[in-house]
């Protein structure tokens, strides 16, 4: 339909397929969709779809670099079993302001981006909006009398880098998506003397909010570091109102009757992190460093109200709180010009109500070049991942929970080991 689509290319990938039609989840080698860790800016993606699932949630115009890793993970990556999807936004030029604009058939798309200090601050900003609700309005709600629907979605890419001076540079960078279906419809009737109206509406609404703030330092020429705090969160919201009003006309008696069902779920992310990489040659790249989390879970909230009870009932699962420590350090290692080694150490702990959980987590992977143009390729990773994904396969909604794991529920876990041959042509 005219979009260019990140996660739709990625599900073209060996290893990699997309699911049910219309679904913009990733299965690698077998995993899940809850089983790939989505970066953007270093920051969790908890849901990356629009319009139920057929589009991602990622803006081709702000993207920068998109690297997708499905064997021999870094000891840097942790928290899922099956793949990592790191995704950069763009930072921005520094020299001269710069826009472009495209109309699609779903949606339409705008971004501009320029120095607001030439050579030291510059920004970049992205929208995209859909308008199927417009198209819709025009062509099909003039068949269906009575009855409304409506959909759309937008997103907002915001970035801005401020160089400091030689040594310091400063990067802030947010994103805010939201999906919104409703409908609604009214019916009315008369039987003898009495006239009966029924009005309808539902709403499904569910959107992440994303925002990082990064420092990087240069210490020398061999080390640099980078501070970061995070803030991610998705939300899900369903709203269901029935109300019935009959009338008897003979007696001018009228009953009115309502019901409502309120539904909400998400998760929130706070974190932190530190990283460190230091080159003390050309044969070697080390990197180190620690994350914190702090993972606030709403499984589900329940508000029920109708003419029955007349008040409403909250039926709510427990709010969960949970801390994820790691910790890692590796090595990319070039031994001789043929071979060459990234070996590290990943570390993980999970505090949850009285429970804790830890991990240790070895990688290694090897590349040896045969010869010019062929080379092998081995690896072996461990991974451990504290969250689980309680979703509803049937209905192909965003019904999805996010729930920590517990006392009776473990974390997953998983031993990968890969074999290549590859050959540049």
């Amino acid at each position: 339909m005219g979009e260019t689509d990140v996660i739709k290319i990625l599900q073209l990938l060996p290893g990699v397929q997309g699911g049910n039609e219309g679904s913009s989840g990733l299965y690698v080698r077998g995993g899940g969709p809850d089983q790939n860790l989505i970066l953007l800016d270093g920051v969790p993606v908890y849901n990356a779809s629009h319009l139920y699932g057929f589009f991602s949630t990622f803006n081709a115009d702000a993207i920068n670099h998109v690297e997708l890793v499905k064997g021999g993970f870094p000891a840097r990556y942790g928290g899922r079993l099956s793949s990592v999807v790191d995704i950069s936004m763009k930072e921005g030029n520094e020299s001269k302001i710069h826009g472009q604009g495209s109309i699609g058939v779903i949606s339409s798309k705008f971004v501009i981006e320029g120095p607001i200090k030439k050579n030291r601050t510059s920004f970049i900003i992205s929208v995209r909006r859909s308008y199927l609700n417009l198209l819709k309005a025009t062509i099909i709600n003039k068949q269906t009398q009575g009855v409304s629907d409506d959909y759309y979605f937008y997103d907002l890419n915001a970035k801005i880098n401020h160089r400091i001076n030689d040594h310091n540079r400063i990067y802030l960078s947010a994103y805010v998506g939201n999906d919104k279906a409703s409908s609604g419809g009214k019916e009315s009737f008369t039987r003898g003397d009495t006239a009966y109206t029924s009005n309808s509406s539902s709403q499904l609404m569910w959107g992440n909010l994303i925002t990082a703030a990064r420092w990087n330092h240069i210490f020398n020429k061999k080390l640099f570091s980078n501070l970061s705090a995070t803030f991610s969160q998705y939300r899900l919201k369903v709203i269901n109102e029935t109300s019935n009003t009959t009338t008897h006309m003979a007696s001018d008696f009228v009953e009115n009757q309502f019901y409502s069902y309120n539904y909400q779920s998400g998760i929130r992310d706070f974190a932190g992190r530190f990283d460190l990489d230091f080159i003390p040659n050309p044969s070697h790249y080390i990197r180190f460093g620690a994350h914190a989390i702090h993972h606030d879970f709403t499984p589900g909230v329940l508000a029920l109200q109708s003419t029955e009870t007349l008040k409403s009932q909250d039926v709510s699962s427990n709010r969960t709180h949970a801390n994820e420590l790691s910790a890692y350090a590796e090595d990319d290692w070039e031994l001789t010009s043929k071979l060459r080694i990234n070996a590290g150490l990943h570390a993980s702990a999970f505090f949850v109500d009285e429970k804790h959980y830890s991990s240790l987590q070895p990688r290694v992977a090897a590349r040896l070049l045969l010869s010019r143009d062929w080379s092998l390729k081995v690896s072996y990773a461990t991974m451990q991942q504290y969250i689980h994904l309680l979703t509803n396969a049937g209905i192909g909604l965003p019904t999805d929970l996010w729930v920590p794991a517990t006392a009776k529920i473990g974390p997953q876990s998983s031993k990968q080991a890969a074999l290549g041959l590859a050959r540049t042509f």
